[in-house]
């Protein structure tokens, strides 16, 4: 398998995002009783500023796991969107990224064995003389926290001193034959086993 590349430019909203909360169930009425046109769930929504690129994935080697745990809640939501833009493109026109959806994903990326289409993604074919990669561009955020995740997943070990795992490779500072997470656990397991020799 060739090795993969994500590439990915992103926009934010220097004026920044608002959430519009969700439309309440008329009183009375039962979720089951109103007509699905109805229903407005929480939303984000930028304040019109002239949108800005940068290179998200480049600058946060770890942005899905920023992503999991701050979309827990609308705030957590607004609070990452504010910092990295929004998830969808719809974030990027009035209708806004939906909340509930949001939160949805950062849930899923921690259940084993769960399947997750993509929207589009430009996909070329690198090759040089000595190797061949992957050029991945996804379409929006969402989905470049996908592979990323996806591609941290695939590049990871176990320490063997503190048996937690831990990402290598460039994109993290690690090189790809590390094999303990730090220097400290690589310092204590060298000493463990020269005491018990």
């Amino acid at each position: 398998m060739p090795d993969l590349t994500l590439d990915f430019t992103w926009w934010r909203d220097p004026k920044g995002y608002r959430l519009i909360p969700a439309k309440p169930t008329p009183s009375g009425k039962s979720l089951m009783d109103v007509y699905m046109v109805d229903i407005e769930p929480a939303r984000i929504v930028r304040r019109g500023g002239k949108l800005q690129s940068y290179r998200p994935l480049e600058h946060f080697p770890d942005l899905f796991d920023r992503f999991i745990n701050m979309a827990t809640s609308e705030t957590g939501v607004l609070r990452f969107v504010e910092k990295f833009g929004p998830l969808t493109n719809d974030g990027h026109r009035d209708k806004g990224d939906v909340v509930p959806e949001i939160i949805d994903q950062a849930q899923a990326m921690v259940q084993p064995g769960l399947a997750r289409p993509l929207n589009k993604l430009n996909v070329m074919i690198i090759a040089n003389a000595n190797e061949m990669r992957l050029k991945i561009s996804p379409s929006c955020l969402i989905d470049a926290l996908w592979l990323q995740l996806a591609q941290a997943n695939t590049r990871s070990r176990q320490c063997p001193q503190c048996h937690r795992p831990f990402l290598i490779g460039v994109a993290v500072g690690r090189r790809k034959d590390a094999k303990f997470c730090s220097d400290e656990c690589r310092i204590n397991f060298n000493s463990l086993r020269r005491s018990r020799q």
